[in-house]
């Protein structure tokens, strides 16, 4: 019979964490052509799902709507916002750091981002 050494044991916590949601929208002629999500935690928000409509892109939709969350952001207090990307979506790399996000890691396929506020 093998006998079997316990190295160490990992410690498992499971628990439900507080974090409130915001929605940022644009409407052109009263009908909502972009929008993104913001998930925000004590100090920091995250933003998820950026979109704009396909036919209403490159008219600086994507931007507003980032402008406006980075704005948004400032004025609650953050101190920062995260967001990801596919590493392949270049007018989405290029608008987030011409907005000033910074590149602060890759995973999973993805450019991971943070602005600094």
């Amino acid at each position: 019979m093998k006998k079997f050494t316990k190295i160490s044991e990992n410690r498992v916590d499971l628990g439900v964490k507080q974090l409130t949601t915001e929605l940022i929208y644009l409407t052109e002629n009263g009908v909502q052509v972009g929008s993104l999500l913001l998930v925000n935690e004590e100090k920091s928000s995250s933003i998820y799902s950026l979109e704009v409509l396909e036919n209403h892109r490159k008219k600086g939709y994507g931007k507003k709507l980032m402008e406006k969350a980075i704005k948004h952001c400032k004025t609650k207090g953050f101190s920062s916002i995260n967001l990801n990307t596919e590493f392949d979506n270049v007018p989405a790399n290029k608008l987030y750091q011409n907005l000033g996000f910074k590149i602060v890691g890759n995973n999973f396929g993805l450019n991971n981002y943070t602005l600094n506020l």
